[in-house]
Order: structure tokens, then C-alpha cells, then sequence
């Protein structure tokens, strides 16, 4: 392929997507009256429904010559129904999505290069770095920055301070982090120092993934399109799990963690019965508003001697490459970018992945803003054209190995679910 010219669609794309979605799909091309506005159709997730709408409200309430439709889709099937409708030339013209998957897409033609666009913009350097290196494909630009997210150690601090521990000084490494988990836990047997979804492999991206950065490994290594698994050759990843394997069989895990698919974890928080648990800014809103009465903190994963990580998460905004109204698509694109819109989009629960915004603004309204906002400047994420079939789909190597890792009984159990991994992560790599 053309290293400077984008991917094509192809008939080995169509026959991928619709062998794992078999979906009837609608023509969704954006239009318009003669004489009056574009119309650009937007497709974005369903989880995103609390903010999405309101961010099409102020485009559209400044803009006379562009107007946008919202279509939320379900979180569970965008990805294919993007697939599948973008290659059958029924797909939206804009389409907002998770910044892991945009690899994906950009190496499969559905997404219209915006290479040359991109480097007319004032300030792309201000921009969340993880967010354009999603957007980025063997060196030509398909996605800009649109929203943010960051993973986070949220902590209970009545817990702590039952506990004997200071609220005020969470842990900053592994050792301080498991003497919290066991001394919450010996509060009682309905208390527990540490919680996580064991079996979903999206959370465990989010949250598992920057302990094992944070001990200096990785999981994938090299450039989207070419990369190659390392989980069972990473020593870090072995140490993350051997902690993660430390806290559940000494009980200092809640129990509902083994079969948590990722439902039960915010509502075990708010109980104030769990010490401990990564996630994200989107908590933030839904603890304040659904648990008022749990005091907690929020602090950088550590590392197993110090440090830190995170994982920058959120949404790419791109393109259609069948859109029929490009311009009008990157008159939306330019706007979202703009520090004015990226502070209003950040008062939506979203952390902006303007970086001037996020450490200007938005890290002033608390610690807890500021901490988030830290964690997606400085944060990572994983670079992969098969993320899901790698990591986040229920049956993928990652959550099989923490499944087995983590849960399992035998004393190599971490051994052998890291090597297996390897084996089935490179087999899913080798097959394109």
C-alpha cells in the first residue's frame, strides 16, 4: 500500500464486519434542502448520551450554514454498525469514537483522511498527544481529539480513616497500596480494600493497564498495523498480575469481583463498603449525584517503587470516508477543538483533551479535576488494529489471562495464563 495515500475500502473489510454483526442497515448520508443548510448526520454511543446532545445543541445554535443530527447507536454494536454501514456507503458523516478503535478503522478505509486539514489548525500541538497518535495511520491524520476520559485510584476516605490511614497521603506504590487494602479489609467482612471487574476486559484496559506501565512494561509494542504482543514475555505484567492474584486469594478483593462484568463496581463503591477502585471521570458526577454521602479522594495508579500511570481514554471525532459533505463535516471537526468549545464540552462530565484547557480551567475547579486532568495529559493508550479482538471482547487473551491469572487456583497460574496469551494474542495478529 501507499504509505501516502489512505487505505481503500475492500471486500475483505465488508466480509470481517459482517461476519461478526449480521445488522440491516439504513442509508444514513447527510443532506439537505436546496438553498439551506447541510445537514451532517453524527453517530456516537449510547453511553455517551449525557453530553453528546448537548454538544450538537451549541454547534448547531452557531452555526446557520451546517446543522447536525444526533444518532446515538448502542454501545455493545457501534463498532460494527459503523463498519458495516460506512462500507456498504450507508454510514454517517461524522462519527465519534473510542479512541482505541480508531486504528482500526483508519487501517480499513472507512475513515477520509484529514491530513492536510489537520496541519492548517492553530494549535493541533495543544491537543491530547494519545488522542492524535489514535488518529494517526502509517503517517497521515484520520481523527482529531474530541472527548476525554483518564483512569484514576478512586479511594473511600471515611474507610481510611477507620482504618488508621491518612486520607490525605493515598498510596504511591504497590507495597503502601496492599498494607490499605489489608488493613480496610480487616474493618469487618462486608469491607473489602479493593475492587475490580474481573471479567470485563474494557475495564481491565482502563484500569489494569497502567499498573503494568507504571512498573515499566507494556502489553503491545510497535506501530499500529504491525504491532506485536508482549504480555508474555513483559515481566511487569507477570508482577501486575501476581498483586492482582495477592489481593483476591488474601481476601482483600471483594468477592463480587471474579463475575463483575463491570456492572456491579460503581454501586459496591457508593455502598462505602469497598476501600479502593480505578476508574474514570465520568465517577465523579455519578458518586456526587447517586452516593452524596461517600467522602472519597482520587490518586494516580502507582507504580510497585513509585510512579504512576493512567489511561487516556475517550473519543476520536472523524470523517466518513463516503460522507458527500467533507467540508461541511470539518467545519463540526474545527469547532470541537477549539479551547472555548473544549471548556464548555468539559463542564459536560467529559475531560477536555484541549491540554491548555484541561490544566488551565478544568484542573481549577478541584483536586480531583486536576488529578484527572494530569493523568490524560501524561497518560497512554494501547495502539492496535485488533483491540478487540486482543483485549476488550468478553473471550479476548487479555481477559481470558486475568480470568485464569487472577482467579485461578494453581500456584502458576500466572505463568501459564500469560504464555497462553502470547500465543493466542500473536495467532489473532498473524491472521490480519
Amino acid at each position: 500500500m501507499n504509505r501516502s495515500a489512505p487505505p481503500r475500502r475492500g471486500a475483505r473489510l465488508v466480509a470481517a464486519l459482517l461476519a461478526v454483526c449480521a445488522l440491516a442497515v439504513t442509508g444514513c448520508g447527510g443532506g439537505g434542502d436546496q438553498g439551506g443548510p447541510v445537514t451532517l448526520d453524527l453517530w456516537a454511543r449510547s453511553d455517551q448520551a449525557g453530553f453528546m446532545a448537548e454538544i450538537v445543541d451549541a454547534f448547531n445554535s452557531a452555526h446557520d450554514d451546517v446543522q447536525v443530527e444526533l444518532t446515538l447507536l448502542p454501545a455493545t454494536n457501534f463498532v460494527q454498525k459503523l463498519g458495516v454501514a460506512v462500507a456498504s456507503d450507508a454510514g454517517p458523516d461524522l462519527a465519534s469514537i473510542d479512541l482505541v478503535y480508531v486504528p482500526f478503522f483508519a487501517s480499513s478505509g472507512v475513515l477520509a483522511d484529514i491530513t492536510e486539514r489537520s496541519e492548517a489548525l492553530p494549535d493541533t500541538d495543544a491537543l491530547s498527544a494519545p488522542h492524535l497518535d489514535q488518529g494517526t495511520y502509517q503517517d497521515r491524520r484520520y481523527a482529531l481529539p474530541f472527548t476525554g476520559e483518564a483512569s484514576l485510584l478512586f479511594y473511600n476516605k471515611d474507610l481510611f480513616r477507620r482504618a488508621g490511614l491518612d486520607p490525605a497521603q493515598p498510596p504511591r506504590d504497590w507495597e503502601e497500596f496492599t498494607e490499605a487494602a489489608r488493613r480496610i479489609s480487616d474493618l469487618g467482612e462486608d469491607v473489602h480494600g479493593y475492587h475490580f471487574s474481573g471479567r470485563c476486559g474494557g475495564c481491565n484496559v482502563f484500569t489494569l493497564s497502567p499498573f503494568i506501565w507504571a512498573a515499566g512494561g507494556n502489553v503491545v509494542e510497535g506501530e499500529a498495523g504491525e504491532e506485536r504482543p508482549v504480555v508474555g514475555e513483559d515481566p511487569a505484567v507477570t508482577r501486575a498480575l501476581e498483586l492482582y492474584r495477592t489481593l483476591w486469594h488474601d481476601g482483600l478483593t471483594a468477592p463480587q469481583a471474579a463475575a463483575d462484568t463491570g456492572a456491579q463496581a460503581l454501586a459496591l463503591f457508593g455502598s462505602g463498603r469497598i476501600g479502593m477502585y480505578p476508574t474514570g471521570a465520568f465517577a465523579l458526577d455519578e458518586i456526587r449525584g447517586t452516593y452524596p454521602d461517600v467522602d472519597f479522594g482520587v490518586t494516580p495508579i502507582p507504580g510497585p517503587e513509585g510512579g504512576s500511570s493512567s489511561f487516556t481514554g475517550g473519543d476520536d471525532i472523524a470523517i466518513t470516508s463516503g460522507s458527500d459533505h467533507q467540508d461541511a463535516a470539518w467545519t463540526f471537526m474545527e469547532w470541537s477543538v477549539r479551547p472555548d468549545v473544549q471548556e464548555m464540552i468539559s463542564g459536560l462530565g467529559t475531560v477536555p483533551v484541549h491540554t491548555e484547557v484541561a490544566l488551565g480551567p478544568y484542573s481549577e475547579r478541584g483536586p480531583e479535576y486536576a488529578a484527572l486532568a494530569e493523568a490524560l495529559v501524561n497518560g497512554r493508550t494501547i495502539r492496535s488494529v485488533q483491540e478487540n479482538a486482543l483485549f476488550n471482547a468478553s473471550t479476548s487473551p487479555w481477559a481470558t489471562m486475568i480470568a485464569r491469572g487472577v482467579f485461578g487456583e494453581s500456584p502458576d497460574s500466572v505463568d501459564r495464563a500469560v504464555a497462553e496469551a502470547q500465543d493466542a494474542m500473536a495467532n489473532i495478529l498473524s491472521r490480519g
